[in-house]
Parts: C-alpha cells; sequence; structure tokens
C-alpha cells in the first residue's frame, strides 16, 4: 500500500477539487458524515494475537461476488509454511486458541479447502487469496467468527491447556470506512 502525503493545507485541496471537471460544490466530495449513498462495504478487519508467539498483524476479508478476498498481513512469524483457517466462535481468549471453538466452513465445504498456505522467508508476510464460497455476512458470513493461523500445512483440533500449531487468532469485526 502506498501512503499519499500532503503537505498543503484543505482550502488548497478543495480549491484543487473545485477545479476538477465535474465537482460542482465540494460539499459531497468533503464531507465528515457517510452519504446516504450505498456503496461497497470495507468487510471485515481481524487483527491478530500471537499464540505462546510475538505474532501481530491483521486478516480483511472483502466480499467479491461469489466469495471474499483474503488479506493477511502478520510479522514475526517462525520461518515456515503457514495455514490459515476461519474458526466458528468470535473468541481468542485462551492461550492455544482453543476458545476459537472447532475450524469453520459454509456446509458442504471442508475447512481444509477454503484456506490457503503462504511462506515466509524473513518472519513477515502479506497474502492475498480469493476464497469461494465464503461472505462477510450472512448464513456464509465470518462476522462473529475468528481466523486462526497455523504453523505448517495442518489444521488441529486444540485441547484446553495443550500447546499445538496455532501462531495466531484474531476476531472479525467491521473495518472502517475512512472518512475525511
Amino acid at each position: 500500500m502506498q501512503m499519499l502525503r500532503i503537505s498543503c493545507g484543505i482550502p488548497v485541496v478543495l480549491a484543487a477539487c473545485a477545479s476538477l471537471t465535474g465537482c460542482s460544490s465540494t460539499s459531497s466530495w468533503f464531507s465528515s458524515k457517510p452519504s446516504d449513498a450505498t456503496g461497497p462495504s470495507p468487510g471485515l478487519v481481524a487483527p491478530l494475537k500471537g499464540l505462546g508467539s510475538a505474532v501481530s498483524g491483521r486478516v480483511r476479508v472483502i466480499d467479491r461476488g461469489d466469495g471474499i478476498t483474503l488479506l493477511v498481513s502478520a510479522i514475526n512469524l517462525p520461518l515456515g509454511e503457514f495455514r490459515v483457517a476461519f474458526h466458528r466462535n468470535g473468541n481468542c481468549s485462551s492461550p492455544n486458541g482453543f476458545s476459537a471453538g472447532p475450524a469453520w466452513a459454509p456446509a458442504g465445504v471442508s475447512p481444509a479447502q477454503l484456506v490457503p498456505i503462504f511462506t515466509n522467508g524473513d518472519g513477515n508476510t502479506e497474502a492475498s487469496v480469493r476464497v469461494p464460497g465464503v461472505h462477510t455476512t450472512g448464513e456464509d458470513g465470518l462476522a462473529g467468527r475468528s481466523v486462526v493461523v497455523y504453523q505448517g500445512r495442518t489444521i488441529t483440533d486444540a485441547q484446553p491447556g495443550v500447546a499445538n500449531n496455532r501462531v495466531a487468532c484474531g476476531v472479525f469485526e467491521p473495518a472502517q470506512l475512512l472518512l475525511f
């Protein structure tokens, strides 16, 4: 993601907007309140916290027609291969991820079919994957669920108080729109 830095003041930005073709008023373009028009949803985001590790980051999901786009950004990962799985419960309070409940997928789909595998060579990773059949809301939705990052190729069942291959967990919440 590229960040744009602007050192000029708001009056200069507003004047630039007014000079653009089709910009008859700055009130609809520059507003601190959301407009009444319905646009695409910003999706869901799950801030990741390490499970017995220093892993942190976020997982974001955005509805795209018949599925979602899954965006993973994580730092301080152990070296190796990883798998991401969605879990039934929106709870990451246990130290080993047991509180997230079992891996979840829509009816008729195995959780192992939905999740991407990604590798990491320096402790940090960013990945973008299309996942069909899952949505942000509704019966096949992720709202109120969690996401777990696993080290290795397998999704394991957690036992209370027993170490496993889960390295991070996050609970999905609505992503916030940036309003100017």
